[in-house]
């Protein structure tokens, strides 16, 4: 979510707190389809964010301009889904025989305006439910679009664009179904009370107070965002929670005002027979003569023939420079009579207020033969409103009980919804895929043989998911709900994050290789220029001492030519060691001093001082050319599972003995296994995909909750590995 996707519905009448058009794009079957500014920048945004951060992390791979052509044609189409919605309403509108005055595209996405009363509480569900019934076509028709086209062979690109659709336009069906005056889904509870308590007002009243609720709630969901740190979607929240609020106040207000003035005229409202100025009469004789205790604000001018000619105030006559007040008629500084609002007398107050929510806040009254009866402003208003409260008239705003079940539904749909859309600062972690990495390696040069069996890399799926699939993983029992912060270092961005794990992965690979080949009994050079400083973990004890694109070539005297030198030298000490560290900063050699901690974050990532490191120019001569199939994981724990496998091909004994055999557990050239995390969602991985044996560092046996179905050993090095799998296979 991207931010724009999400939409506020506009009231039946105009509003000040609801955009009006900047610009006209179309206008279909009498309808102006027109947009805010606001919309440019979401549309910028909405693209920018598609092509910069969505597309490229779902489907990578594709090139910039790819994805940018695929992020301008996503977010106009998402605009098309919603003018659509919003056409939906206007024509179901029509055809309830109520005026449509335009649709805006804006900030928040699109607002269609209607004219008058609904005129049923039937009227206004199928008018509400019109927009929804649109959406949900939408995203059934891009989903099935998507699985068509996937199925055809079509780019990936079109593909991509055809489920994101499909995607948002469920999104915004969701959302707009909350109901919470002014979405649909507070429309359809107004109508559904209106029909009840046959109290228009009191309907409204009520799903205002529930538009008001909702907006409160994800105002909550925004500030609780800014303490997760996730700014951008706490932003949105915030901004969309006050606009639900301030536009359920006004859905209420404008309740309380039909109420009042459902039985009064304009002419019971206006100034009748107003003061009237001469377009020909200088500024100053209006300032001098008709400004005093008993003047006015404002003034209608009357052309020779009594009619409208405009409208002037007092502050426009003010703006007049002093010295040019005696020489300026009062028409060059009025407003004309084509943009002054006018009214008949006879009209219903209740349709006049329209004409007075925009500026001036005035309408000039005119008479059947086209002179001047009255003026009419918003202060007669306030004016009526205050008079009618202290009377008590016009305020029915009660009828019969809605019922305590509705608001029971109510108050869960809500919660639904919140559920939904706000992502808890908490990781989900479960069983990954588990793949058998024989399949995906090849070696030639040397003498090989056929694996019986399979060599598992166990894997752990990291998602951060909304609140009902937190709370879902928290009740099932293979699932575990954990801060993210415990996960992944707060303060570290996700590409360095992520380049760190997949530079991990290609290095145990080869460190696989490596330690393999020495356990055969083969020569193995191998090199590196040192550890580089990917990123340091904010409050680490790195922090301060290593900086990104320090070069580490040694610790406490011990060369570091590898990334793995660095956490093996550092894992093998207990946490509170000061370990001295020589780097290269900026082309100059120096020493610094870290001391050892327990990390919140994956420690085989961050090497117990708070660093994600890559080796330097890696460089691995092995005795024969050996290729792995390209494998989207991260980390450094599939060497325990690759090194079995290339011990398996390289050696004539049928180690796997036909077993599916799982392995986790990180690898040094000289065979050494390290422990990993996630080791229990890991065994389960393995019980899934069928494996009877697990082969995984000593001390993690620890943190097993249980192994059913599993044989399960503990090993320190690969030689153990290799035997404890020969012992098992052979049946000892």
């Amino acid at each position: 979510m991207t931010e724009g996707s999400k939409k506020g519905k506009g009231s039946k009448n105009k509003d000040p707190i609801f955009a009006s058009s900047s610009f006209n794009i179309a206008r279909v079957r009498g309808i102006t389809i027109g947009a805010h500014w606001s919309w440019l920048i979401v549309a910028v945004l909405v693209s920018w964010t598609l092509a910069s951060f969505f597309f490229p992390t779902e489907y990578p791979g594709l090139g910039d301009r790819t994805y940018l052509v695929m992020g301008i044609v996503s977010a106009l189409l998402l605009f098309a889904s919603i003018l659509l919605h919003e056409l939906g309403h206007a024509f179901r509108a029509l055809k309830e025989g109520m005026k449509v005055g335009d649709i805006t595209l804006w900030l928040f996405g699109g607002v269609a305006r209607f004219e008058g009363m609904f005129p049923s509480p039937g009227a206004e569900f199928r008018i509400a439910i019109a927009g929804p019934v649109v959406s949900l076509a939408l995203a059934i028709g891009f989903t099935a679009a998507g699985v068509f086209a996937g199925g055809a062979g079509a780019p990936l690109p079109v593909v991509a664009i055809a489920d994101y659709l499909g995607t948002i336009n469920f999104l915004v069906l969701a959302f707009n179904l909350v109901p919470a005056l002014p979405l649909d889904g507070g429309r359809v509870l107004r109508s559904w009370l209106w029909h009840r308590q046959q109290n228009f007002t009191a309907a409204t009243l009520s799903a205002a107070k529930a538009g008001k609720a909702f907006a409160y709630v994800l105002v909550g969901m925004g500030i609780l965002g800014f303490f997760s740190q996730a700014f951008a979607g706490s932003i949105w929240f915030v901004l969309l929670g006050f606009f639900i609020l301030q536009a359920a106040e006004a859905e209420g207000q404008y309740a309380l005002l039909t109420a009042t003035f459902r039985n009064l005229k304009v002419r019971d409202l206006m100034t009748p027979d107003p003061v009237t100025v001469a377009p020909q009469d200088p500024v100053s004789r209006l300032l001098d003569s008709m400004v005093g205790p008993r003047g006015h604000s404002t003034y209608p001018v009357a052309g020779e023939d009594g009619g409208l000619a405009g409208l002037i105030s007092v502050r426009m006559a003010a703006d007049v420079a002093a010295d040019r007040r005696d020489v300026t008629p009062v028409r060059n500084v009025m407003i004309p009579a084509e943009e002054v609002p006018t009214l008949d007398e006879n009209t219903s107050m209740i349709e006049g207020l329209d004409a007075l929510r925009a500026a001036p806040r005035r309408a000039v009254v005119v008479s059947s033969d086209g002179s001047i009866a009255g003026i009419v402003s918003v202060s007669d208003v306030a004016k009526a409103v205050e008079l009618e409260q202290v009377k008590g008239a016009g305020q029915e705003t009660t009828g019969r009980s809605a019922g305590w079940l509705v608001w029971v539904v109510v108050t869960l749909l809500m919660a639904l919804a919140a559920s939904a859309f706000y992502y808890p600062p908490l990781a989900v972690t479960k069983p990954g895929p588990a793949i058998d990495v024989a399949d995906g390696i090849s070696i030639e040069g040397v003498p090989t043989s056929e694996i019986n069996g399979e060599y598992l890399l166990l894997s752990v799926e990291v998602s951060q998911t909304n609140a009902l699939g937190t709370l879902w993983a928290a009740a099932h029992p293979d699932q575990r709900v954990t801060p993210v912060s415990a996960l992944v270092p707060e303060g570290i961005s996700d590409e360095d994050f992520m380049e760190a794990q997949l530079q991990m992965f290609d290095e145990s690979q080869m460190l696989a290789a490596a330690a393999a080949a020495e356990s055969a009994g083969l020569e193995v050079d191998m090199s590196g220029e040192g550890a580089r400083v990917v990123a340091t973990v904010p409050d680490s004890p790195a922090e301060g001492e290593l900086e990104e694109g320090d070069l580490i070539t040694a610790v406490n005297g011990t060369q570091v030519d590898l990334s793995a030198d660095l956490r093996d030298i550092v894992s093998a000490r207990p946490e509170g060691t000061a370990f001295e560290i020589t780097l290269e900063r900026d082309g100059q050699s120096q020493t610094v001093e870290v001391t050892s901690a327990q990390l919140d974050a994956v420690e085989e990532l961050s090497a117990g001082i708070g660093v994600l490191v890559a080796t330097e120019n890696l460089d691995i001569d092995l005795p024969f050319e050996i290729d792995f199939e390209a494998m989207d994981v991260g980390g450094p724990s599939a060497g325990l599972a690759y090194a079995l496998a290339i011990v398996d091909i390289l050696d004539e004994r049928d180690l796997a003995g036909g077993e599916t055999v799982g392995a986790t557990g990180s690898i040094s050239v000289d065979g050494t296994v390290r422990p990993v995390g996630g080791i229990h969602p890991k065994s389960q991985g393995a019980r899934e995909a069928g494996a009877r044996i697990l082969l995984m560092h000593t001390d993690d046996i620890d943190k097993l909750r249980h192994a059913d179905e599993l044989t399960v050993r503990g090993v320190d090095d690969l030689d153990e590995a290799v035997a404890a799998l020969n012992q098992i296979t052979d049946g000892d």
